[in-house]
C-alpha cells in the first residue's frame, strides 16, 4: 500500500495538480499511511509551499526523518527561500545528513549565492560525491570565483564529468576567462570526455 500511494504521489507531483496531491493525502491519512516526503514534494511541485511545511510541522519529532528534512529544504530552495533550507539541518549533526542532504543545500547554496554558507556545508562532508563537486563548481562560478572552482576540479579525487566540466566552461564564458576554458578543454580530451 505504502509503494501504491508513493507512486500515486510522485505522479501526482508530475501533473502537478493540487486537487489530486490533496486528494491523496487525505486518502493516505485515511489509511493511517503517511508518507511524508513525498507529499512535501507533491505539494511542493504544485506551487503550495505552505502545504508542504504543514506535512512536516505536522509529523511527530520522533518522525521528522532526514528524508522529511531533506525534502522540505528541496521545497524551500525551489521555491527561492534557500535560508530557510540551511535552517531545518542548523543543529544537527553532520552524521544526520547524507549525500541527498548535501546535495539540495549546496545547490541551494547555489541558487541564492550564499558562498561562504556553501563552503562551510562542504567542508562537512567527509566524503564529497561528484554531484557535491558540481554544486560547488556551480555556486563558485556564478560568484565569479572561477579560480577557486578549477581548483576544486583538480584536487577531487573522483573522475570529472561533462557535466562538471560544463559547469566550469559556463563560469568560464560568463566571466571570460578563456585561459581556465583552455584547460578545461585539455581536462576533457585527457579523460575523453565529449
Amino acid at each position: 500500500m505504502r509503494r501504491r500511494c508513493a507512486a500515486l504521489l510522485r505522479r501526482a507531483a508530475t501533473m502537478p495538480s493540487l486537487p489530486l496531491v490533496s486528494s491523496l493525502h487525505a486518502a493516505t491519512l485515511r489509511r493511517g499511511v503517511l508518507l511524508a516526503p513525498s507529499l512535501i514534494h507533491a505539494y511542493s511541485a504544485c506551487g503550495d509551499l505552505p502545504s508542504a511545511r504543514d506535512v512536516f510541522d505536522g509529523l511527530p519529532p520522533t518522525e521528522r526523518t532526514l528524508s522529511a528534512r531533506t525534502a522540505l529544504a528541496s521545497a524551500f530552495s525551489a521555491h527561492g527561500r534557500c535560508r530557510e533550507a540551511l535552517d531545518l539541518f542548523a543543529g544537527h549533526e553532520d552524521a544526520e545528513m547524507d549525500g541527498q542532504a548535501v546535495t539540495v543545500l549546496l545547490a541551494a547554496c547555489a541558487r541564492a549565492g550564499m558562498v561562504d554558507e556553501g563552503r562551510r556545508v562542504f567542508a562537512r562532508v567527509r566524503r564529497p560525491a561528484l554531484q557535491h563537486y558540481t554544486c560547488m563548481v556551480e555556486m563558485l562560478g556564478r560568484a565569479g570565483e572561477v579560480d577557486e572552482a578549477e581548483r576544486l576540479v583538480a584536487g577531487m579525487e573522483a573522475r570529472p564529468d561533462r557535466v562538471i566540466c560544463a559547469a566550469l566552461l559556463a563560469a568560464c564564458r560568463v566571466h571570460g576567462r578563456v585561459d581556465v576554458a583552455e584547460r578545461v578543454a585539455m581536462l576533457m580530451r585527457q579523460y575523453g570526455i565529449a
